[in-house]
């Protein structure tokens, strides 16, 4: 239970590092989905659409905007139409940019681990339960 009291950080809670492991979990999520569904059947991606966008949550937070509302919209429109991105699964967009995450996004036993604790915490089964490390190792490239 060691595991489960660090991810739900029950010793320490800080509300931006809280956030940021929460962002973590959804793209190592999107990486392990990525890589367990037929790429040429469903692609699943990751994006930060912007920095403090101004968002009910930035504005009632009296925080600064950084990005525009409208450049986090193209960033996400362009990972659903745009021709160029057809069959790219498993990246991670910062915006516009395709870019890297942190290393443990990468890392398949991590990903393993934290789908598994979302099981517990959840009680529910993946589709794909049980069928962990089916591929043969990335099947698409990555940066």
């Amino acid at each position: 239970m060691a595991a489960t009291s660090a991810v739900m950080l029950k010793r320490s809670y800080d509300g931006a590092h809280a956030y940021a492991r929460s962002k973590l979990a959804l793209i190592m999520f999107s990486l392990e989905l990525a890589d367990r569904l037929p790429g040429d059947e469903v692609t699943v991606n990751s994006l930060h659409p912007g920095t403090m966008m101004p968002t009910k949550i930035v504005r009632d937070a009296a925080l600064a905007s950084i990005d525009t509302l409208e450049h986090g919209i193209e960033a996400a429109v362009r990972l659903v139409v745009d021709s160029d991105l057809d069959g790219v699964t498993g990246r991670f967009f910062a915006g516009r940019r395709e870019t890297t995450v942190d290393a443990q996004a990468y890392d398949r036993e991590a990903r393993r681990r934290l789908l598994e604790l979302s099981e517990a915490l959840t009680g529910i089964d993946a589709p794909w339960h049980g069928r962990a490390g089916t591929t043969d190792g990335p099947r698409r490239r990555r940066p």
